[in-house]
């Protein structure tokens, strides 16, 4: 094996960092460097305390105590715009574009090109918009109104939007949470130019396959704390998430008995009226769980939202035997499938609101009566939910805004458990969660499953449909071109038919 090279003097220095919320302690006395043209890691679980410390890298928060040096002098980072003028560019998976505006737009918000009048020069910020998406291999027209996009394709505006800069330092907080597994092979691509380049990248991902791909070190929290700094690859896995969680992780995805029992979900010829879903049909039995993979604009998403009554469509959908509508949401989730979006915080949680009425949801029916809420009852579900789906806050009283990604997605997930549905259609179900919360979701759906649920799991990461499903079906180009059993199923097996649309010989 080579030597590895020692990283050069840091670019970036974060000495002594502390920070604290109402209640909360989210960072104490936290240190890490970072050289030009290194690619360093910051894992932990969630609520550790990493988008805290890219936050306050990043300008958005203020350290209660420590220092930041960039080039070894220090620095006052009171706000993004500051952050961005010193050549610090961050990458979120809570998205900040402008929804009303076109994808060119959004690229250059606040450096649009100008005419010698001083107008905007559409047509320059229009080819300049056109070059950095097509770097990236971004399919999406410049004109496009960001608001008519998905979840992913957004994702892939911010970055191109961040890539668009002269950055010195990258930050990536779960930048590839939204993104399709070819979507992240280019990123990753590129994270590795911009480090050939001499950028520096702090990368915050729970995708491990990531962080062993592309960082040199990592830095690990735990509860706002440093842990350790370590080598990779040369840590193994199993030790990293040891750190990161404070125990061993065994049976990752869990176990259940793989016995099926009468239809729970049958799909006749369903449609959407835009054309962005094709004809599908499908059957899922009871304590199964059908896993369902494609690209981005493969239609994968377009079924979950068609089956959550999000999409118009036309077809037959049947739970336990009987017809039920999906008109709307509402109507679906009467009939007995309970949806989740891939987009939390636009579709799924009241940001505003606390996280006892964000889970109180789940019982607004039978916890009010003319008016009037049993808030004694209410508090005992919530905080018997919490617990039981491992939501960390300080209290139930706090925002729901102020949890993490993860703790928000238990929240969500809890919520739905919760009312008992025959079917559940989870888009993105473990989207920016780390690997023990990941376990623990994987955990609820082998029990609910084995309890006689149904599941239909809607994801871009490939080894959690294979750890979780019973079969497969892969969507390419708004059909279904491959529907699989797991049994001797691979990545690659699924990865080819989602580029390629063909089956190959071996898996057919």
């Amino acid at each position: 094996m080579a030597l590895r090279k020692e990283p050069a003097t840091p670019f970036l220095q974060v000495a002594g960092i502390s920070k604290s919320f109402p209640g909360v302690r989210a960072l104490h006395n936290v240190s890490l460097d970072l050289a030009a043209g290194e690619v360093h890691a910051l894992t932990g679980e969630n609520g550790s305390g990493k988008s805290t410390l890219s936050k306050i890298i990043g300008g958005v928060h203020q350290a209660d105590a420590g220092t930041i040096l960039l080039d070894g002098a220090p620095v006052a980072i009171p706000n993004p715009a500051a952050a961005l003028r010193l050549g610090i560019v961050s990458i979120s998976q809570e998205l900040t574009l402008a929804t009303s505006l076109s994808v060119a737009e959004n690229i250059y918000l606040g450096r649009l090109p100008r005419t010698r009048f001083g107008a905007v020069d559409w047509r320059k910020l229009r080819r300049d918009a056109r070059a950095v998406l097509d770097d990236l291999h971004v399919h999406v027209d410049e004109r496009a109104t960001v608001s008519t996009l998905s979840i992913e394709l957004r994702q892939e505006v911010e970055i191109a939007r961040a890539l668009s800069t002269d950055a010195r330092l990258l930050i990536l907080d779960e930048a590839t949470s939204s993104l399709s597994e070819a979507a992240t092979a280019r990123l990753l691509e590129v994270v590795e130019e911009q480090r050939r380049r001499g950028v520096a990248v702090l990368m915050i991902s729970h995708r491990m396959p990531e962080l062993y791909r592309s960082a040199s070190r990592a830095t690990v929290l735990r509860d706002g704390e440093p842990v350790a700094t370590v080598p990779l690859p040369e840590t193994p896995e199993p030790e990293l998430v040891r750190l990161m969680v404070g125990r061993d992780l065994e049976d990752y995805y869990g176990s259940r008995e793989a016995v099926a029992g009468e239809v729970a979900l049958e799909v006749r010829d369903l449609t959407s009226t835009d054309g962005r879903l094709g004809r599908t049909s499908f059957t899922v039995r009871r304590g199964r769980v059908l896993g369902v993979a494609g690209l981005v604009g493969s239609g994968k998403t377009e079924l979950g939202l068609a089956l959550g009554g999000v999409l118009a469509s036309r077809g037959d959908v049947l739970v336990g035997g009987t017809r039920v509508s999906v008109a709307n949401p509402r109507a679906a989730l009467a009939g007995g499938i309970g949806f989740v979006p891939d987009d939390r915080k636009g579709q799924c949680i009241l940001p505003g609101r606390s996280v006892a009425e964000n889970f109180a949801l789940a019982w607004m029916d039978d916890l009010s009566a003319y008016g009037v809420r049993r808030v004694r009852e209410e508090r005992r579900r919530v905080e018997a939910s919490m617990d039981r789906y491992g939501v960390v806050a300080a209290h139930s009283g706090v925002r729901i805004s102020t949890l993490s990604g993860g703790n928000q997605q238990k929240v969500i997930l809890g919520r739905l458990f919760a009312r008992g549905c025959d079917v559940y259609v989870l888009c993105e179900p473990t989207r920016g969660v780390d690997v023990g919360a990941k376990s623990a979701i994987y955990r609820l759906i082998q029990e609910l499953a084995s309890q006689g649920a149904a599941f239909v799991i809607i994801s871009s990461e490939l080894p959690e449909l294979l750890g979780l499903a019973d079969e497969i079906m892969v969507y390419h180009h708004g059909e279904v071109h491959g529907h699989f059993d797991v049994a001797g199923l691979d990545e690659e097996t699924v990865a080819s038919v989602a580029v390629s649309g063909r089956v190959p010989s071996l898996a057919a």
